[in-house]
C-alpha cells in the first residue's frame, strides 16, 4: 500500500460523466429517437428546471416524468422512463480504479452529486458503489444542485480536510468555479489517464 505524501487530504468526485457513463445525453438521444421528440426541448426537460425541481428533491420520479409525458403527450409508465435514462449510466472502471487505489492510498474519497434518489437507488444495486466512498454529498439531500455554492459547502463539512487540501474532480468546467472560489484545486476530466496525470502533476500518487 502506497502512502500519501502531499497536503491534499481528499479527493471530491463528481459521478456522473467521471465516475459514471453521462447517462442523461443517452437518455436525451434515446428518448428523442424512440418517441421523435425535438432533441432539444427533451435536453432541456431533463437538465432544465424539472430536471433541477427532481435533482433538489423537490419532484418525485413519478411527478417528473408526470410532467414530461404532459408535455409531449406519451402513454408511457414514468418506471419504463426513467429505466431508459437510468440504464445509460455505466460504471468507469478506468475512475473507479483509481478511487479505489486512492483509498488504499489514505486518502479520503467522497463523492458530489446533482442526482436523484431513484437514480441512486438503481445505481447502488447494480453497482454497490457508495461503498467505495468514505460519504458525500447528493443534490437532493440537500435541495441545491451545482453550480449553487450551497452544495460545495455542504461538501466540505463532510471533507475530513479543509479546502485548501482537497481537490475536485468534475466533467463540467462551470461546475469547477465554485470549488475553486472555495480554495478547492480543481481538475477538469476527461478520461482515467487524464485524470491520473492531473493528480501527478500536484502530487497525488498511488
Amino acid at each position: 500500500m502506497a502512502t500519501k505524501r502531499n497536503s491534499i487530504g481528499t479527493i471530491i468526485f463528481d459521478l456522473g460523466g467521471v465516475y459514471f457513463s453521462d447517462g442523461t445525453k443517452r437518455a436525451i438521444r434515446l428518448l428523442s429517437s424512440k418517441y421523435n421528440l425535438n432533441k432539444r426541448e427533451v435536453a432541456d426537460q431533463l437538465s432544465g428546471n424539472w430536471g433541477s425541481e427532481w435533482r433538489r428533491g423537490n419532484l418525485t420520479a413519478e411527478q417528473f416524468w408526470s410532467k414530461f409525458r404532459e408535455r409531449w403527450g406519451l402513454d408511457v409508465k414514468f418506471e419504463e422512463l426513467s429505466l431508459l435514462w437510468f440504464e445509460g449510466y455505466e460504471l468507469n472502471r478506468g475512475t473507479d480504479n483509481i478511487v479505489t487505489a486512492l483509498a488504499q492510498s489514505g486518502y479520503e474519497v467522497i463523492y458530489l452529486s446533482d442526482n436523484v434518489p431513484e437514480r441512486v437507488t438503481y445505481l447502488e444495486e447494480r453497482y454497490h458503489f457508495l461503498e467505495k466512498f468514505s460519504g458525500g454529498v447528493f443534490s437532493f439531500e440537500v435541495g441545491a444542485r451545482k453550480p449553487d455554492i450551497i452544495i460545495y459547502l455542504k461538501a466540505l463539512e463532510k471533507a475530513s480536510s479543509p479546502p485548501r487540501e482537497c481537490v475536485y474532480v468534475d466533467d463540467v468546467a462551470a461546475f469547477l468555479e465554485p470549488a475553486a472560489a472555495l480554495g478547492m484545486k480543481t481538475i477538469h476530466f476527461h478520461s482515467p489517464e487524464q485524470l491520473t496525470e492531473e493528480l501527478a502533476k500536484i502530487g497525488i500518487l498511488f
